[in-house]
């Protein structure tokens, strides 16, 4: 059996999850990405997974809001996404060095780890002094690419040495702290995603 189109759909999985991270979107922006099918269009997430019918949930309430209750869902999520990615309040950081330097500090071996990965594909990360190499987002981007490309030993010892190191503490503390169901919903949906993966890349090799 031909398995190229099921990753590929999966590649489009990661770069929708990879986009969703890597900056902040506004209400509209997710409104039309749910009236686009986004969650239910997910070729990784199972239908009745906790993660997956949350985002679902989440989306819908955003749908719902007035316009005249937009502004303060606006600073909502704005004040939510500040303390992940940019304030690291919630200290949740997306940053895999973070997780895994024995001083918590960005930029370290994780970080070159994966630039090294990049570079092996030639690939880089956009700009790297304003998101790491090895930022959620980024490592997100290039298991997409790895599987556009249908290399999946590849992105299966990508998932193993880097995203399963730490992306399953990131997802924890985001879910717990977050003050929006939406980027609480964001974390362990792309966890569960990354495990689904995982598990069928798993069964092939």
């Amino acid at each position: 059996m031909d398995a190229t189109p099921s990753f590929n759909a999966a590649a489009e999985d990661l770069a929708a999850l990879a986009w969703l991270h890597e900056a902040e979107r506004d209400v509209e922006t997710l409104t039309r990405l749910h009236a686009a099918g986004f969650p239910e269009g997910l070729s990784l997430a199972d239908p009745e997974a906790p993660p997956r019918v949350a985002m679902g949930e989440a989306l819908q309430v955003i749908g719902r809001v007035p316009g005249h209750d937009r502004p303060s869902l606006e600073d909502d999520l704005a004040a939510d996404y500040a303390g992940i990615y940019l304030t690291h309040a919630l200290r949740a950081s997306p940053y895999e060095s973070v997780w895994r330097d024995e001083e918590k500090l960005m930029m370290q071996g994780p970080s070159f780890a994966v630039r090294d990965r990049y570079h092996a594909h030639g690939l880089a990360a956009a700009d790297w002094r304003r998101m790491a190499d090895d930022h959620v987002s980024n490592e997100l981007a290039f298991l997409s690419y790895l599987l556009s490309q249908g290399d999946v030993q590849e992105a299966r010892r990508f998932i193993e040495e880097h995203l399963l190191q730490w992306l399953p503490n990131f997802a924890e503390r985001v879910t717990a702290r977050a003050s929006t169901r939406f980027y609480a919903a964001l974390a362990s949906l792309t966890l569960h995603v990354i495990e689904n993966l995982h598990r069928q890349l798993r069964a092939i090799h």
